[in-house]
C-alpha cells in the first residue's frame, strides 16, 4: 500500500514507544529536519498529540482512542506490538483511514525462545526444583526418572507466521515432529518448515497428535475463543498449552476447568483474558500453570530490532512505496 506524499519539514513525528538513546539518535537523523517529540510514557503521549496537531506518524503500542480526532493530518501509525487488537479496538484501522504497520517479525527470536523456556521448565521439572531450593531441599527422590524429552514428540503450532515459523525450525532443532495449521491452510498443502501441515478445519486433529500445542496467532474476531472445552477435551491427557498470542483466543474458564480436571497436563501462559492477571484468579495456584507477565517478546533488542523495521518503512513512506506489515482492515492483521 502506498503511503501517499513524502513527508515535509513541518511535519511532526511523535512516540512512545522507549526507543535506546542511540536508537533514538538514529529516527532523528532520518527525519532530517523534521521534528521528532518522544514522549515520556503513555500518559505523555496523549499531551504530546493535543499539543501537536500537525503529527504525520505516531507511533505507540496503544495510540488513544481518539488520536485521529486530535491529530488529523497523520498519515501513519506505526505499532511496535506485533498485532493490531487494540489499535482495531479502538476503531483506527478502517477503509480510507491512516496507514497502520504493526512490528511483525521482530519478535520471532525472542519469542520462540520463551516458548522453549517454558517447555523445558516443564519438562524438566524445574518449577518443583526451584520450590526444593528454598527450602534447602536436596530433592532427589526417583521422580528425576520421569523427567521427559522433546526428541520425539510431537509439536503443535496454530499460526504459521514469522513467530510459528520460529517455533517449528527450533522444534526440529531439538527433533521434534511438528505439526502446524494456520487460517489460509488447505487440504493436502505441504510446508517446508513442518512435517504437516493441516486446515484449520482439522483442528481436532492436531490438538489430538500434539504433546505440545503452540498458540502463535493473531488476535481477530475469527480467532477469539479458537480454544473452548471441546478443543482442550480434544488434546492429549498430558498435553501442555503454551500461549504467547492474546489471552482472548483461549476461553479462560473452560482452561481454568480443563486443567483443575486433568483434561491437559499443564499451561505455560503469558498472556490472559484481562490483564495484569486478577489476584483473585484460579491460575496463580495451580500447580500444573507457569505464569510470565505478558514479556515473551520484549529483550534488549527490542528497540533496536523494531528501528531497523521503522527506519526502512520511513524510508519506504517517503518515496510514496509500499510498507511493510501493513494490517489489512478487513483481516485486522
Amino acid at each position: 500500500m502506498p503511503a501517499g506524499p513524502p513527508l515535509q519539514p513541518h511535519d511532526v513525528f511523535v512516540t512512545d514507544f522507549p526507543f535506546t538513546a542511540p536508537d533514538q539518535a538514529r529516527v532523528q537523523a532520518a527525519l532530517g529536519t523534521r521534528r521528532a517529540i518522544f514522549a515520556a510514557g503513555h500518559d505523555g503521549l496523549g499531551a504530546m498529540l493535543a499539543a501537536q496537531p500537525a503529527a504525520t506518524i505516531v507511533c505507540s503500542f496503544s495510540p488513544p482512542a481518539d488520536v485521529l480526532s486530535v491529530a488529523p493530518g497523520v498519515r501513519w501509525l506505526a505499532l511496535p506490538s506485533a498485532g493490531a487488537d487494540i489499535a482495531l479496538a479502538r476503531g483506527l484501522i478502517r477503509p480510507g483511514g491512516p496507514v497502520v504497520t504493526t512490528a511483525a517479525g521482530i519478535h520471532m527470536v525472542p519469542m520462540r525462545e520463551h516458548i522453549f523456556s517454558v517447555m523445558l521448565l516443564w519438562l524438566r521439572g524445574w518449577p518443583q526444583r526451584l520450590a526444593a531450593q528454598t527450602r534447602h531441599a536436596w530433592l532427589r527422590d526417583g521422580t528425576f526418572w520421569g523427567q521427559r524429552e522433546l526428541a520425539g514428540v510431537t509439536l503443535g503450532i496454530i499460526g504459521l507466521g514469522a513467530i510459528g515459523r520460529g517455533v517449528a525450525r527450533l522444534g526440529h532443532a531439538f527433533d521434534m515432529r511438528v505439526v502446524a495449521t494456520h487460517r489460509s491452510a488447505t487440504a493436502g498443502a505441504t510446508d517446508p518448515d513442518v512435517d504437516a501441515l493441516l486446515p484449520l478445519a482439522q483442528l481436532h486433529d492436531l490438538l489430538a497428535q500434539s504433546d505440545f500445542v503452540v498458540l502463535a496467532l493473531p488476535s481477530t474476531p475469527a480467532s477469539r475463543g479458537l480454544l473452548g472445552a471441546a478443543e482442550l477435551t480434544a488434546m492429549r491427557p498430558h498435553a501442555f498449552l503454551v500461549n504467547i498470542a492474546r489471552g482472548d483466543i483461549v476461553d479462560e474458564t473452560a482452561l481454568i476447568a480443563a486443567l483443575r480436571a486433568g483434561t491437559i497436563g499443564g499451561a505455560g501462559l503469558d498472556v490472559f483474558a484481562h490483564e495484569p492477571l486478577p489476584p483473585e484468579s484460579p491460575l496463580w495456584d495451580m500447580p500444573n500453570v507457569i505464569i510470565s507477565p505478558h514479556i515473551a517478546g520484549p529483550t534488549d533488542r527490542y528497540s533496536e530490532r523494531f528501528t531497523d523495521l521503522f527506519l526502512d518503512n520511513l524510508t519506504r513512506f517517503d518515496n510514496g512505496q509500499p510498507l511493510r506489515n501493513v494490517v489489512d482492515p478487513n483481516r485486522g492483521y
